[in-house]
C-alpha cells in the first residue's frame, strides 16, 4: 500500500513571517509547520500548499496537503501540532483525502479580502490586518472601478514580476467593496491570481478613491496593458486569503471546513 495522502485548513497572522513557502534562511509558515510536524511525526513531511502566500499577508482558510506512510488520527494530530506551534499559526482540521486532490490545482476559486481603515486614529489591534489610510475616498468610485475587474482578460499589469508583453490570461468572478466605515473591505475571488496581483489592484482602486486616477482606469489599463499606470502597491498587512473553494468530487465528504 502506497503512501496515504492528508488535506489540512491553516490560518495564520503573516506579520512575522517570509511568506507561505518554504525558505531555507528566512522564517516562514510553511517551514514552521513542517518544522513541528517533525517533531511530532517523527519523520519529515512536506507540504504543498494552495496559495504562495507573500511576507506579511495573512490566511484565514489556507489549505495544504502532504503524504504519510501510515494512517494518522487526524484529531490527535491536530491537537499535537496547535500545542507545539507559535500563536500565530493554526491548523483547523486535517483529513484524509483521495490521492488525486491537489491543495493548488483541485480548487475551483481563491477568494482574498483586503482592508483599508479610513478614520484619523487606528485602534491598536487592528494594527497588523488593516492599511491605515487617513483620508477620504470616494467609495462609489471604487465601487464602480472595482465592477470593470469582473470577467476574462490579460491581468499582467497588474502581476509583478511579468515580462513585458507576457499573457497571463485570469477570470475574476467577484470583486466588490463592503463599506462599514471607516472601515473599508475589498474582496476578489478567482481559480488563480499573479503575484502581487490584489495589492496593485486595491492600490489602483484606492488612487481611484482619492481622486488621483479616472474611475475608468481599471478599464484603460486592462485595454491598453499599460504597467506604468499603476503607481500604489497596497502594504501586505491588508491583505488576507480568506476562502479557497473545492468540488466535493476531489474530497471524500465534501467537507470544506
Amino acid at each position: 500500500m502506497g503512501a496515504l495522502k492528508y488535506r489540512m485548513v491553516i490560518q495564520y497572522d503573516g506579520t512575522s513571517y517570509h511568506g507561505w513557502q518554504f525558505q531555507r534562511h528566512d522564517i516562514t509558515v510553511q517551514g514552521t509547520i513542517e518544522e513541528k510536524m517533525k517533531m511530532i511525526l517523527g519523520r519529515t513531511v512536506r507540504l504543498t500548499g494552495a496559495s504562495r502566500t507573500d511576507a506579511g499577508v495573512h490566511a484565514d482558510h489556507q489549505v495544504a496537503h502532504f503524504l504519510f506512510p501510515h494512517h494518522l488520527e487526524s484529531r490527535r494530530v491536530l491537537r499535537a501540532l496547535n500545542a507545539v506551534l507559535p500563536w500565530d499559526i493554526r491548523v483547523r482540521h486535517i483529513e484524509r483525502v483521495p490521492h488525486k486532490f491537489h491543495a493548488r490545482f483541485s480548487s475551483d476559486w481563491k477568494e482574498y479580502i483586503y482592508r483599508v481603515y479610513t478614520a484619523d486614529v487606528l485602534p491598536p489591534p487592528l494594527h497588523r490586518y488593516v492599511w491605515h489610510l487617513p483620508r477620504s475616498l470616494d467609495y462609489a468610485a471604487m465601487v464602480r472601478a472595482a465592477r470593470d475587474l469582473v470577467g476574462t482578460y490579460n491581468y499582467a499589469p497588474f502581476g509583478k514580476g511579468v515580462k513585458p508583453g507576457e499573457i497571463a490570461i485570469r477570470t475574476v468572478m467577484w470583486a466588490r467593496w463592503e463599506n462599514h466605515h471607516p472601515l473599508y473591505v475589498f474582496h476578489i475571488a478567482s481559480r488563480g491570481f499573479l503575484r502581487g496581483m490584489v495589492r496593485y489592484i486595491v492600490g489602483t482602486l484606492v488612487d481611484i478613491g482619492m481622486g488621483r486616477k479616472p474611475v475608468d482606469a481599471v478599464q484603460t489599463i486592462l485595454a491598453e496593458q499599460d504597467r506604468e499606470a499603476i503607481q500604489l502597491k497596497a502594504p501586505a498587512r491588508g491583505l488576507c486569503l480568506k476562502y479557497i473553494h473545492y468540488p466535493d468530487v476531489v474530497l471524500f465528504n465534501g467537507n470544506r471546513s
